[in-house]
C-alpha cells in the first residue's frame, strides 16, 4: 500500500512539474513574440522617420547670415 502511494505521488509530481512547464513555455512563448513585434514596430518607425529627414524639402533654407 505505501508502495502504491508512493508511485501515484511521484506520478502527481511529475504531472504538477509538466503542467507547469507547458505554462511557463507558453507565457515565455507569448512575451517573446509581443517582444518581437514591439521591436519591429519600433525599427519601421525609425526607419520610416530616417527616410521622411532624408528626402530633400521643397523649401530651400534662408540665409541668416548678416551682410
Amino acid at each position: 500500500i505505501f508502495l502504491l502511494w508512493c508511485i501515484t505521488l511521484i506520478m502527481l509530481y511529475h504531472f504538477e512539474l509538466q503542467m507547469a512547464g507547458v505554462i511557463l513555455l507558453t507565457a515565455m512563448a507569448v512575451c517573446g513574440i509581443s517582444i518581437w513585434i514591439k521591436r519591429r514596430r519600433a525599427e519601421k518607425d525609425s526607419n520610416s522617420l530616417q527616410t521622411s529627414l532624408n528626402e530633400p524639402s521643397d523649401q530651400q533654407p534662408s540665409d541668416t547670415t548678416n551682410r
